[in-house]
């Protein structure tokens, strides 16, 4: 799988988010923020799969938009 969108590297247990950023960057991810609450990397790679081999990687997903529509009533 071959692309140059923003992706979403989630941390696994037990392991730390900043090592696991530097690992994934070795591997060719451009790290662009660590969000160490959260346990998410994001960036970019041209191969995401490669990223998916590193140690301490749960999933690696495409950022996606999420848009909440205002007018749905919320759960009861």
């Amino acid at each position: 799988m071959s692309t140059t969108g923003r992706l979403l590297v989630s941390v696994a247990d037990g392991h730390v988010a900043d090592d696991v950023a530097r690992a994934c960057a070795a591997a060719g991810l451009q790290v662009e923020k660590v969000l160490t609450g959260v346990g998410v990397v994001v960036g970019t790679c041209d191969d995401p799969d490669v990223l998916r081999g590193v140690t301490g990687v749960a999933a690696v997903e495409p950022d996606r938009e999420v848009h909440l529509d205002r007018d749905q009533p919320g759960p009861a």
